[in-house]
């Protein structure tokens, strides 16, 4: 009897889905550096995504990359001018969950039994 593994809700589908919305109000990132930074790490975050849930190849370098996005938008959370509230909290949960996405691919040996990115579902229904 084979017992299949749930499927968890994606973190890393969800801290893009975050950060994208976060690009897309003006009032929040007022750097220009901070703006560019983000987009990227969209792109990054989203790249990683598919790796980490098509092969364990990548975990320790994807786990290492996810955890320097934490550390980075931590810093543009802290940094920001003036402070904002709001920003500050978004990016941290952001943060905290890229982290906790690190330490799963950190720990295991295996493909994360995550959801597959909405984007790929996308595709894939169309």
């Amino acid at each position: 009897m084979h017992i299949e593994e749930p499927t968890l809700d994606n973190p890393l589908d969800s801290a893009v889905r975050q950060l994208h919305d976060i690009c897309q109000v003006q009032d929040l990132l007022k750097s220009s550096i901070d703006i560019g930074t983000v987009r990227r790490m969209l792109v990054h975050i989203t790249n990683i995504n598919l790796a980490v849930l098509a092969s364990t190849r990548d975990h320790v370098n994807a786990a290492k990359r996810l955890n320097d996005f934490a550390l980075t938008l931590a810093r543009i959370a802290r940094d920001a001018r003036p402070p904002n509230e709001e920003l500050t909290a978004r990016l941290v949960s952001v943060a905290e969950q890229l982290r906790a996405a690190s330490q799963e691919l950190s720990r295991s040996d295996s493909v994360p039994a995550w959801r597959a990115p909405a984007a790929a579902q996308k595709m894939s229904a169309g």
